[in-house]
């Protein structure tokens, strides 16, 4: 497995797939990985979107990451055009 696979972990609940959506903003990702690179964001950042180091928000704390997250399961789908994607190219 590489790295790149690790940051594209997709998981399950009962057969269904499961999304991740951020409480503050409503981003969503099928990876856990990512979507708490996301939630980063959310905690204590400078002015100058620096971290600073050595205070209480700057080591990862996987609970307050969690705190951020709302986990769905997708048990409904439908089909769709590839032009019906948002940020397509």
């Amino acid at each position: 497995m590489t790295l790149l696979d690790r940051f594209h972990e997709e998981y399950e609940s009962d057969g269904a797939l499961v999304l991740f959506r951020c409480a503050e903003c409503g981003y969503t990702s099928m990876s856990l990985g990512l979507f708490h690179a996301h939630c980063e964001k959310h905690r204590g950042y400078t002015r100058f979107g620096i971290q600073v180091p050595f205070t209480k928000t700057s080591p990862g704390r996987f609970e307050g990451l969690m705190e951020l997250t709302e986990v769905l399961r997708v048990e409904e789908t439908s089909t769709i055009s590839l032009e019906d994607v948002e940020g397509r190219r």
